[in-house]
Order: C-alpha cells, then structure tokens, then sequence
C-alpha cells in the first residue's frame, strides 16, 4: 500500500500533512473573498449591459483571440489546480482513516471467505427496498396494505382516489428501482446509488465525463464573461483596462480555486464516503456470516445448502 506511506510518524509526514491543512484553508479564504468581489461585480456588469449599445458591437480578431485565449487558460488553471488537490486529499486524515478502515475489514473478510458475499448482496439490496417504500409511505400516512391493492392503478384513478400530489408520490414509490451491489462493486470499486449503496469513487467524481464537461462548460462561460467585460468598458480609457485585468484575474484565480476544492473533495469527501460505505456492508457481512443469518433466508437467494454443506464459513476457510 504505497499511498499510505505518508502516515509513518515522521518530519517528513507530519510537515506533508501540515502544508495540506495550510493549503486548504488558504484556497478556502481565497475562494470566499472571490466569490464575495465577483458577485459584487455583477451589478456593475449589468449597468454596463443596460448602457451598452450592442448595434455598434464589432466582433474582431482581438475580441475572438482573447475569448479563446481566456478560456483556454480557465481551463489549464483549473484542470493544474485539480491534481495538486487531488494530492493533498490523499493527505487528509479522513481518506487515510477510511481506507485503512475497509483495507482491514477487507481482510477480514478475505480470512472468512466470499462465497457468500453474492447472496448477502442480493438480501441487502431487497432490505434496502423495503426501507425505501415503508419509508415513503410512512411520509404518505399509507398502510402497506393500502398500498398494495392501490399500486396497479392507473395514473388517472389515483389522482381521483387521492389528489394529483399525493398520487405522484404514490406513482415515484411504483417507479423505485434497486440499488446495484455486487461483489464486484463491494469489493473492488463503488458506483453512486442515490438510496444507499456505495457512493461513487473520487476518480469516478474527478474524471468522470460528466464532471469534465461541467468544467469545461463553466470555464467558457466564465470566460464568455470576462470577455464581456470588454463589451460594457471602452478599452481606450486606462481604467477599463485596469478594471478588465482585475476581473480576469479575478476569475482565473477563482476557476483555479474551484480545481483546487473538487479535486481534494475527490478524496477528502466523495473517496471517504465510498470506503465508509463499503466498510459498513462488509462489517454487516461478517455479522451475517457470525450470525449464520444465511441459514434463515431459505432457498430465497437459491440453494444456500449446497454453498455452505461441503465446508463451514469459518476464519480458517
């Protein structure tokens, strides 16, 4: 386990861990004081839209280069930001604490066996469901049973029965679907589920193809923005000019500090909640195993006898 070097109680560790605290309070402060000077900013852009006579506009080389220039360094800054974040949330006590956490309850695990772990999936994903519909029709006030003779309705009927707000709750409960568990997922790598599950890995959130257009997307329009402050000052005065620069910087800095946040947030957040996910169900796994709660589900999940007749689950098979 390589990353977790770092954790030996050394100068070398103790100084890494004290430039990633002092790393993300600054971005935080930095961030904050940004935010605040840019939404400051927008009254003033507003003024200068409302004044702005958008008929004399020319749209030159200049104006273009300088779009494509800004966006392009929006983007480098961000995506640069991204990874030195994503290294100091490798540092952060939290990520190291929960995955040492699943590293040992995964071996624990690997000492008892996985034979069953298919099983104890498919047992958990049907108590999960279960909690999810008493859950909603406790908020909806409805008997279980009431619900069963009313779910095969038609969308007219229940509207009828109940109101339209209260048969779109009932119709959202028909239309539920089960988590994923597997023991691929359970094991090796996690996939968000909204209801529970395992939440999504840090490299999923950091790299993931919807989280790379977001930024791309938010790093044209911010650079559209910029931009537009060209359009609402005269390039000739020097104060436009000061102004403009500020505000580009301005913008820079915080689309660089926004990189810095999400990738730390891929490890120091997302990352953890995917190990402590993962621990929790492979905690419950070995009390289902402790438990022998798998000889009381029957042929359910199919011929349990013939997984656990040849050998016993023991720490030592």
């Amino acid at each position: 386990m390589d990353e977790f070097e770092f954790a030996r109680d050394d100068k070398v560790s103790r100084f890494q861990k004290k430039y990633n605290v002092v790393q993300k309070n600054l971005a935080a402060v930095i961030g904050r004081n940004l935010t605040l000077f840019l939404a400051m900013m927008l009254p003033l852009l507003l003024i200068g839209f409302v004044w702005t006579d958008f008929e004399k506009i020319i749209v030159d080389t200049k104006m273009i280069s300088d779009g494509i220039i800004t966006v392009m360094l929006f983007t480098c800054g961000e995506i640069l930001m991204s990874k030195i974040g994503s290294e100091g949330g490798r540092l952060d006590t939290d990520y190291v604490s929960s995955k040492k956490m699943f590293e040992s309850l995964l071996e624990e695990v690997g000492k008892i066996g996985t034979r069953l772990i298919p099983i104890f999936c498919e047992w958990q994903i049907d108590l999960e469901m279960e909690r999810a519909v008493r859950f909603r029709l406790r908020l909806l006030r409805m008997d279980p049973e009431e619900y069963k003779a009313v779910k095969d309705k038609s969308p007219k009927e229940l509207r009828e029965k109940y109101g339209r707000l209260k048969a779109a709750k009932i119709m959202e409960i028909a239309d539920l679907k089960p988590i994923e568990l597997n023991e691929s997922i359970l094991l090796y790598n996690g996939e968000y589920a909204e209801r529970g599950g395992v939440p999504i890995s840090g490299d999923n959130y950091l790299h993931g193809a919807k989280s790379i257009i977001e930024m791309v997307l938010a790093c044209i329009f911010t650079g559209l923005l910029t931009v537009s402050v060209v359009v609402t000052l005269t390039s000739d005065v020097t104060i436009a000019r000061v102004i403009y620069t500020m505000f580009k910087l301005a913008m820079l800095l915080f689309r660089m500090t926004r990189g810095f946040d999400r990738g730390c947030r891929a490890y120091n957040t997302y990352e953890v909640r995917m190990n402590k996910a993962k621990s929790d169900y492979l905690r419950q796994y070995l009390k289902f195993i402790e438990d022998k709660t798998y000889l009381r589900l029957g042929d359910r999940y199919g011929d349990i006898s013939s997984i656990v007749s040849e050998e016993p689950i023991t720490a030592e098979n």
